[in-house]
């Protein structure tokens, strides 16, 4: 008889009171028990995880390999990873602690450490892998057991920061770990992304403002971002690119074809008189002589 599937999901716990829950927008926190002295399951991970082993043991298995975990020690799952878990036999009570791990939060968390992991080289990213307890990350990880019993008026606010924290510890712990790596290739992948965006959108009539929430940033990460990308502001590097997209139009046009003022405009260029400026200053004669010279 084949083995249920699990998919990892805070849906799972929801209105289960033996796994007490706890929901802060973007990501999660739930407790769970198993009292069954042996136990296996495929799961399907539909969030990034972050799991620490209270009590209990057990071995996950993967397509990079097993991974052997016991208590006091920690793991880290992609999402989207296939795993077989398999909960061994003990005389403990398997605990754990599941730290469900939004796009939203990570994207926040990758925009105000961005220093953290831009320039980081990292190898093959695999599906999941350890983490080292370290002091400093144990004494984060158990300052939040407390929120499972009390709440205040704060707790939403206490439990991000309190998430924050505890990511940053893991980083500390391992500097030139695995979990840096992944978080270097989830930079890299919005670098690329934001590199896609200024590509479709360099030529269009559209502010800065306008980018940055087709990006999906704040307008700060969005310029902190960019200069980080491209060595740049965005606005030096989008005229920069326009005008020489306009230099192009005018070496390969006849003065039958297009006009300086349509060029201008094709180049996403409003004003003539500034556009004719700017591309003497960068390039030592106008537009105009430029085209009348390719005649």
């Amino acid at each position: 008889m084949p083995e249920p599937t699990e998919f990892i999901t805070p849906r799972f716990f929801s209105g289960q009171e033996k796994y007490p829950l706890l929901r802060v927008d973007d990501f999660s926190y739930v407790e769970y028990r198993h009292c069954v002295n042996q136990y296996r399951n495929r799961i399907i991970v539909t969030s990034y995880l972050f799991v620490v082993l209270l009590s209990g043991e057990k071995i996950i298995h993967t397509a990079d390999g097993d991974l052997s975990i016991k208590a006091g020690q920690a793991f880290f799952a992609r999402k989207g990873s296939y795993l077989f878990s398999e909960i061994l036999a003990s005389q403990d009570e398997y605990r754990t602690l599941v730290f469900f791990i939004d796009d939203s939060f990570l994207k926040q968390f990758l925009e105000r450490y961005s220093r953290l992991v831009n320039g980081r080289s990292a190898g093959a990213v695999k599906q999941i892998f350890a983490i080292p307890v370290s002091p400093l990350l144990k004494a984060s990880i158990d300052s939040v057991l407390p929120f499972f019993l009390h709440r205040s008026g704060l707790s939403h606010q206490l439990l991000r920061l309190k998430f924050e924290e505890l990511l940053l510890h893991i980083v500390d712990a391992e500097p030139e770990g695995d979990f840096l790596g992944f978080l270097h290739a989830q930079y890299s992948a919005r670098k690329r992304e934001l590199q896609a965006l200024m590509e479709r959108y360099v030529l269009k009539r559209v502010t800065i403002h306008e980018l940055a929430m087709l990006s999906g940033r704040s307008l700060s990460a969005f310029k902190r971002e960019f200069r980080e990308t491209f060595q740049d502001s965005p606005r030096r590097w989008i005229t920069n690119r326009r005008l020489e997209h306009a230099k192009m139009l005018l070496a390969g046009s006849d003065l039958n074809d297009l006009r300086v003022g349509e060029i201008c405009i094709e180049a996403g260029f409003d004003n003539f008189s500034h556009f004719s400026q700017i591309f003497k200053k960068k390039y030592g004669f106008s537009p105009s002589s430029l085209q009348k010279i390719r005649n």
